[in-house]
Formats: structure tokens, sequence, C-alpha cells
């Protein structure tokens, strides 16, 4: 794949896009953005990265920064524990390399949330070494270009990928493989390719067999899996309770009371007098249906109106939308709820 390296280059020197975080190039820029953009489209990312950079410069200030305020700078990413991982990740460089990411392969893959892949763009953008950064992007690329029946989903065709990548590194070892992400990214698409735009048209081995979208090679993908709750937003009419889920999907995030389950509204009031509560009044909000990467979520809702908030956490409607990091499945109760 050696003849790739030029024209690549060159394509990518003269069509790349203007993103905030290739204008200022550190590792701890470089892993924001990455993290970011995982499972989350470019244009989403945006506004995200330059707030979060702007409250969150460097490793240190992400070491420190409160979990509470994170989450609000994360709010509407999803994923949270991207956000977790990358604030683990910060505590780890500032108590064992002194706020400097590493630049050593062994040192950096053991940092937490930091993968092969994350791992090979901030050593390669950021120190110019030569290690390959293999995404979903690079391996569409060359699976067309190699006419490739290797299974992407599977670790091994990676780890070919990347064997491969490292073998024809050049010296600008970021700008080529970012070139190779950039390629995937506007031109070698998943459902439609740019194919006469493309620099690596005549050599491609999948454009020659006319047929670039037969590639790549990719297993059947398991349905999402579909879960059903019943949401109680405990409210006195001026705060509302939210406690952090201990498990699963959303963890550590605040969320209503959850019922893993459909529920009448008369089964709602009376687990909420199960707590203690006094319950005043209940009313049934409309149902809202929110889509995971992985797991589609039905939820009904009720507002319950109660005399006495007990012990619970409860905040006000301006606290939660200014300070509190809350999932966008639950957000979409809120308006309700404050009516």
């Amino acid at each position: 794949m050696i003849e790739i390296v030029t024209p690549l280059l060159e394509w990518f020197k003269e069509n790349k896009r203007d993103l905030d975080w290739r204008k200022n190039r550190t590792p701890y820029t470089i892993l924001v953005s990455e993290v970011m953009l995982q499972q989350t489209r470019v244009e989403t990312v945006r506004s995200y990265y330059k707030r979060f950079i702007e409250a969150l410069p460097d490793f240190e200030s992400l070491a420190r920064c409160p979990d509470g305020k994170l989450m609000k700078l994360w709010e509407g990413l999803g994923y949270y524990s991207r956000a977790r991982n990358l604030k683990k990740c910060a505590i780890e460089v500032v108590e064992k390399y002194k706020g400097i990411f590493p630049k050593a392969y062994e040192q950096a893959i053991k940092l937490s949330g930091v993968g092969p892949y994350t791992c090979g763009a901030i050593l390669s953008i950021g120190y110019h070494l030569k290690y390959a950064a293999v995404d979903g992007n690079v391996l569409r690329v060359l699976s067309r270009y190699t006419a490739s029946s290797l299974d992407i989903s599977l670790e091994k065709t990676k780890l070919y990928f990347k064997e491969e990548i490292e073998k024809i590194m050049p010296d600008e070892a970021g700008a080529f493989n970012e070139s190779l992400m950039e390629l995937g990214a506007t031109i070698c698409m998943p459902k439609i390719t740019k194919c006469d735009a493309c620099p690596l048209k005549n050599n491609c081995k999948a454009y020659q067999k006319g047929k670039p979208l037969s590639f790549p090679v990719k297993s059947i993908q398991k349905e999402k899996k579909i879960l059903e709750y019943t949401c109680l937003f405990i409210t006195d009419g001026k705060c509302c309770i939210l406690i952090p889920k201990e498990k699963d999907l959303l963890q550590g995030l605040p969320a209503p009371l959850l019922i893993n389950k459909f529920v009448t509204s008369n089964e709602a009031i009376e687990y909420v007098e199960n707590l203690g509560f006094s319950v005043k009044n209940a009313e049934q909000l409309q149902d809202k249906k929110h889509i995971f990467t992985h797991q589609i979520w039905y939820m009904k809702g009720y507002k319950i109106l109660v005399k006495d908030m007990l012990d619970y956490p409860c905040y006000t409607q301006k606290h939660i939308i200014e300070e509190l990091g809350i999932s966008s499945c639950f957000k979409k109760f809120l308006d309700e709820v404050w009516d």
C-alpha cells in the first residue's frame, strides 16, 4: 500500500476540514476531541469541544473538575462513561506523569479510556510518532482499497490493518493518519462514495470492480435491546428529586426514580407512598422513546406532587438547566414536569 502515502498527504493538505481541534494541537486537546468524536458526528462535537476546552484547558483542570460540572459540560453528548474515563485519564496523567501525556506506547495504552486507536492518534498527531490510528473510517477506506474480505468487526482485522499501516508510515505520521480518517469521513463514506474525487481511485480494487459499497465486510450487528421504564418525577412544585443511577448505561448520572417496567398511575402512587412520601397528586406525562447505540428505551412518566421532599436530593428547574448534567432521555420529560 506504499503508493497511497503521497497522494493521500497531498490531498489532505488541500482538502482537510477547518476544525477547532486542528488549530491547537496538544496531546490533551487531541485526547478530548478524539474521545468526543467516538460515536458522535463532527457537527455535534464542534460546540461541545469549544466549550469544554474553554472551561477545562488542560489535564490539571480536568483532573480537579467536580463531577457535576463535568457532566454538565458533557450533557447531551451521550455515552457518559467517556467523560468519566476522560477524567480518570487526566488524574492518572497528573499523578503519574506530572501532567504530561506519556510518549511511550506501553504507558499511554494503560491510561483509562485510551484504546489502540486513541493512543495511536495522540502519539502520531501530538508527538509525530509512527503509530497507526485505526478507526471505522480507516478500516472502510483500506478494505475498499484492497477489496478485503476480512471482517472489520473482528479485533484481528483491526490489528492486521494497524500493522500494515505502520509498515508504510511516513515521517508525517499524524497527517497520514488524519488523511485516512478524513477520506473515510468525506469521500469514502459508509453509504455514499464520491469516487470521482478520491485520490486513490486509480488503484482502488473495489472501485475497479465497480462495487465500492460491497466493502467492507462486516458481520451482522445484534438487534438493539428493547427496555421499558417508568420514570417518577417526584416534586413539591419547586424542586424535583433526582438520584444518581447506580449501574448500567447511565451510571452516576442524576435520574428520576426508575421502575423497570410500565406501571399504572395508582401503582406509581403506591410505589412513592411506600417510600414514605405523602402524595397530593399524580399526573401522567407523555410517553417517550429514546434510542441509544445498543438499546431502545420506551418510557412512561409521572409527575408525582408530594407534600414533603424528605431527605432525597432535589433540584430546582434553574439548577437542573444551568448546572446539573442529566441525560437527554430524561430531559424530554422536563417541560411537562415544570408546567
